[in-house]
């Protein structure tokens, strides 16, 4: 995991992890419900995260209390990353993405370009 002073992490398997890095973002990897527990309580104590990103099936396997207290963060923002199951498009997922943000942080964020 990188550094202080990060204002976003994202969360999520070895696998998928390399396409996050390739983007700048700082990452933690958990390929487990027990490692993600560790790996966001830690992200919660250091006090550093402006957003955290959890990939979908790490954070549905957390426990129903800390999901709440997730859900309900304000700083940071937590939100769950849309795992695409094959079914939809980028588009939906960026879609659905852009949804949990504007839940979370009270504001409609766009994604380049995007006119909405």
């Amino acid at each position: 995991m990188s550094t202080a002073g990060a204002q976003l992490v994202v969360v999520a398997p070895d696998a998928l992890i390399d396409g996050f890095k390739l983007t700048g973002v700082v990452t933690a990897t958990a390929e487990t419900p027990d490692e993600t527990d560790r790996v966001v309580r830690r992200l919660l104590q250091d006090g550093e995260r402006g957003v955290i990103a959890i990939y979908g099936p790490l954070f549905v396997g957390l426990e129903e209390d800390l999901q709440h207290r997730l859900r309900a963060s304000v700083s940071p923002v937590v939100v769950e990353l849309p795992a695409g199951d094959g079914h939809e498009g980028a588009e939906a997922r960026m879609s659905r993405l852009a949804r949990r943000l504007q839940q979370a942080i009270g504001y409609h964020v766009t994604f380049g370009g995007e006119s909405k």
